[in-house]
């Protein structure tokens, strides 16, 4: 048998075991292989200088032996018998033989096992493995086997976890070792290997560590450089159903895709490895890496051609798309029939837009379509015409700005185009449906509309709210010219991030809210404001007034400009942190100058894009002033609006000498219209105009640019002024809560009804006289929050509540949301139910709980999500003994 081969890692190897040995004298090691060496002709091995000699003959042994300095060895490579070398080299040699070259006796050192016998079982594995396993020896050395008995399994799982680079054994699962078999220096140092070896490679792991591994190291051995990650997700999905598929495309793909897992993939094998791929993507989907392998694995399906197939996937973005087109139509058939089916749909179909896995990739879309959801929600509600122009306002208040605020969102749109349609029909309809509100509530408007408590006017907050709260505490008021009631709704929910607790009154538990003086325009609405009574005036007037009618200071534009590196004047901290003077106002021109710009956007806003109000913010809560957002008027957004010619008119408004009112405009004339001669005619829709084309517009009638917010504010963990508690949340129920296709109906009881007996002959006995019977009415069904409360049961847990107990009311209308939702409401609604705010809500459900949680069984409990409160009612009524549910 001829001489081997020896590699340098084998070589290494060899004479690191020799200079190791305590018995070492000679300083020349005679190797039988191949005289033939490829490596380095120098090598350092335990900090000795090893010098490589190709042995081809007796006196090339010799003159290299006689050559060495004196701080080297010589490693002579021969292929020669001890004979032909001579005994002048046979003489200097250590233990004056050739050493024979046994890879495998190698092998047990490299895992720390003394005995140099190599189980049977271990070198089955074939002659490939002790090369490779030298080959690719970790700096630290391979995991010592467990026992000191080295097995296939350790052996194999070792030379992997160094093919791959990874530091232990207990890392070695199929998800870890995904990412390091898509990195380019490992697939080149598999790819070089021997196609035997690679072969070899395979099987072994196959064997040893399961069919899923050895179809990864397949798809790492396979030419490209397509993700193993993304090869994985794919056939996760193509054997999802298992072994058996009628589905033709399937199987063709099956076929298709063995040029990189090979032939025979076991379902179960197939699944567990797209499995693995899932789980990593989990970690990777909203990183770049992530994205690309969902763009390599969509690339890959195509390859295959099973596009119709991936587009089913909850995990390639197919499936994604596929699921946005079905939002998108589920959403335009909405649109098209405005019921509750139709929304449930909507709500189906974006459940599973949510669901899908890779639905993180397009989170800001994502958000954009909750909102349209939302819209959809909203459409599907009954609207009915309001009683008076405060009922419109105070509906305008809580749902028509939210309603604004969601179409804003939609109206920025998306770049997939059945979506980007969708949401054009939505808000054409919701335009429609929110100018009609505008159309009812013009009609009911008039200039001397007297304006109650309920709603204030534009004159009215001084006296209504800024001087009773002084008298509890210092007060900034803050006025943001031009901000409507739907960014008003955004500011307010970053209040609570920023250290601010929103107040409301204890009697109505809602925002404030007033009304504009007509036009609405700065000029008559925010004079009166800080004048505390109807006047038309400027900046002057205005600081003037407000001195005088409540002591207070106010800063405009130009009173806010500071100095480098501070964010506020000094006379604007100064004024805000002597408590002494209880009322500040501030003017902020942010979001009204950006309704001047000819830029058209939605005109979204955030605190921090309003100059100056972070600022003003801090000094308010490091003074413990409580603060009073508002405005003096509000504005609405150009969306396509038309220019209407009217001599002399401003932007939403013109004088009644130019002409009548025209449908979508209203007349106004009486003490709160401030335009010359005590009348004017005010643009409706906000699809007209009377200027130059600007991002927004302000003057006219409708709700959104009439409508004043008046949001109060303190500092966390102060104490509330009398008469004031912290908000409830403030969203309509749809904002949260999903449209069901069956919802929950009250039971009805019928009409009485007329039963007549049948009429015998007159000589006949009758068992019945012939006589009107009237049906007894079915008693009215009992609310089963009511019987709740009357029972027997509660009334004894209710008896012996000691810690924060629950008060009945409370828990009727808890009960009441939550049976309204079949047995399922957002946290905030079941806070606005119990009129609580939403940080007092987990002590609430926790009395509850206490209080309904019979022997600890959930009848109430929070979903898993965190946001959503649950009811079982059939539990409820079976603890409780209410009987059975109607």
């Amino acid at each position: 048998m001829g001489a081997p081969t020896v590699s340098e890692a084998a070589l290494r190897q060899h004479v690191d075991a020799w200079l190791s040995s305590a018995r070492r004298q000679a300083r020349t090691l005679l190797v039988r292989a191949q005289p033939t060496w490829s490596g380095p002709p120098q090598m350092t091995v335990r900090d000795t200088s090893v010098k490589v000699v190709e042995g081809v003959s007796g006196l090339a042994a010799l003159d290299s032996m006689r050559g060495a300095a004196p701080d080297e060895v010589v490693v002579i490579l021969t292929s020669l018998t001890e004979r032909e070398l001579g005994s002048a080299v046979m003489l200097d040699a250590h233990r004056q033989r050739v050493s024979e070259l046994d890879e495998w006796s190698m092998v047990p050192g490299l895992f720390g096992v003394r005995d140099q016998v190599v189980p049977r079982h271990v070198s089955e594995l074939g002659p490939w493995m002790p090369s490779l396993l030298l080959s690719v020896r970790p700096e630290r050395g391979y995991p010592p086997a467990p026992g000191a008995t080295l097995t296939p399994d350790h052996a194999v799982k070792s030379l992997i976890m160094a093919i791959l680079g990874l530091g232990r054994l207990d890392d070695l699962d199929l998800v870890t070792c995904l990412a390091p078999l898509d990195d380019l220096g490992v697939r080149a140092r598999l790819r070089v290997l021997d196609p035997e070896v690679r072969a070899s490679l395979v099987r072994a792991v196959f064997t040893h560590m399961g069919p899923d591994f050895a179809l990864a190291l397949r798809s790492a051995l396979a030419g490209g450089h397509v993700s193993v990650a993304a090869v994985g997700l794919v056939c996760g999905e193509l054997w999802a159903s298992g072994t058996k598929t009628r589905d033709p495309s399937t199987i063709a793909a099956r076929a298709r895709i063995e040029s990189y897992i090979g032939t025979g993939a076991s379902p179960d094998a197939a699944q567990r490895f797209g499995d693995a791929s899932r789980r990593l993507m989990r970690r990777l989907i909203d990183d770049v890496h992530g994205r690309a392998i969902l763009d390599q694995a969509e690339a890959l399906c195509a390859e295959i051609a099973w596009a119709d197939g991936a587009a089913a996937s909850d995990y390639l973005l197919s499936g994604l798309r596929a699921r946005v087109v079905a939002l998108g139509e589920a959403i335009e058939m909405a649109v098209d029939v405005q019921g509750t089916g139709e929304a449930a749909s909507v709500e189906h179909a974006f459940a599973a837009l949510k669901r899908h896995h890779a639905a993180s990739t397009i989170s800001r879309p994502l958000q954009t379509s909750a909102m349209a959801v939302r819209l959809v929600r909203w459409l599907s509600t009954q609207r009915t015409a309001p009683a008076n122009f405060v009922d419109a306002l105070l509906r305008y208040s809580s749902d028509g700005a939210w309603v604004e605020r969601a179409l804003g969102d939609i109206w920025d749109g998306d770049n997939d185009a059945r979506l980007a349609h969708a949401y054009g029909r939505l808000a054409d309809a919701v335009q429609s449906a929110r100018q009609a509100q505008d159309q009812d509530a013009a009609r009911l408007l008039t200039g001397g509309i007297a304006v109650d408590s309920s709603v204030p006017g534009a004159e009215s907050p001084l006296t209504h709210t800024v001087v009773p709260l002084s008298g509890q505490a210092p007060v900034l008021l803050i006025v943001l010219d031009g901000m409507s009631f739907a960014t008003a709704t955004e500011l307010a929910d970053e209040f609570a991030d920023r250290g601010w607790t929103e107040l409301v009154r204890r009697d109505t538990l809602r925002r404030g809210s007033a009304v504009a003086v007509l036009p609405t325009i700065t000029e008559y609405s925010r004079t009166s404001l800080f004048a505390g009574e109807l006047l038309a005036g400027n900046q002057q007037t205005e600081k003037a007034r407000f001195a005088a009618t409540v002591g207070g200071v106010a800063f405009h534009k130009d009173d806010l400009r500071s100095d480098a590196g501070h964010a506020l004047p000094s006379a604007v901290t100064t004024a805000i942190a002597d408590l002494d003077r209880r009322i500040v106002g501030v003017v902020l021109n942010t979001i009204d100058d950006a309704l001047a710009t000819a830029e058209v956007d939605a005109l979204r806003w955030h605190v921090n894009q309003i100059s100056n109000l972070p600022a003003l913010l801090d000094a308010a809560r490091e003074s413990g002033r409580v603060i009073i957002l508002t405005s003096d008027h509000g504005h609405v957004v150009e969306r396509g609006s038309e220019l209407r010619s009217a001599p002399g008119a401003a932007a939403r408004f013109r004088d009644p000498s130019t002409g009548p009112a025209q449908s979508d405009e209203v007349l106004v004339s009486g003490p709160r219209v401030l335009a010359p001669g005590g009348a004017s005619i005010l643009a409706v829709s906000e699809g007209v105009r009377f200027a130059a084309k600007r991002a927004g517009y302000h003057g006219g009638a409708a709700l959104a640019e009439i409508a004043i917010p008046v949001i109060v504010a303190q500092p966390k963990g102060a104490t509330a002024p009398d008469g004031w508690v912290e908000a409830p949340p403030q969203e309509p129920v749809w904002w949260n809560e999903p449209v069901r296709a069956d919802p929950v109906m009250p039971v009805m009881t019928s009409a009485p009804t007329k039963r007549r007996i049948r009429a015998v002959a007159a000589d006949t006995p009758a068992l019945f006289e012939d006589i009107p019977a009237e049906t007894p009415l079915a008693a009215p069904a009992v609310p089963v929050e009511e019987q709740l409360v009357r029972s027997e049961t509660y009334r004894e847990r209710q008896a012996r509540a000691s810690r924060h107990p629950i008060d009945d009311q409370t828990v009727r209308a808890i009960v009441a949301s939550l049976v309204a939702g079949a047995g399922r409401a957002h946290r905030d609604t079941v806070a606005v139910a119990a009129g609580v705010a939403a940080s007092s809500l987990p002590g609430v459900l926790a009395s509850l709980r206490r209080l309904l949680n019979v022997d600890g069984y959930a009848v109430v409990d929070l979903d898993p999500d965190q946001v959503t409160v649950t009811l079982d009612e059939s539990l409820l009524r079976e603890q409780f003994e209410l009987g059975a549910r109607p």
